[in-house]
């Protein structure tokens, strides 16, 4: 159920690391993004480019402010 509320945000195969952004391998094999190590994921109820409603979410969730 957690993965359907906050998806993770694959890499693809041929994308690369840049800087603090890095790609890390999630148990069966998925490439996912991460900055600095900490994985990345999306909030299924934002719809559109600059949502941020999944912000602060169970005190828990915040956006990547890189």
């Amino acid at each position: 159920p957690c993965a359907a509320s906050w998806p993770p945000i694959d890499a693809a195969a041929d994308e690369e690391p840049v800087g603090a952004y890095t790609v890390i391998t999630r148990d069966g094999g998925a490439r996912q993004w991460a900055y600095k190590g900490k994985p990345l994921y999306l909030w299924s109820k934002d719809t559109q480019p600059g949502d941020r409603s999944g912000d602060g979410t169970n005190n828990l969730w915040r956006v990547a402010r890189p």
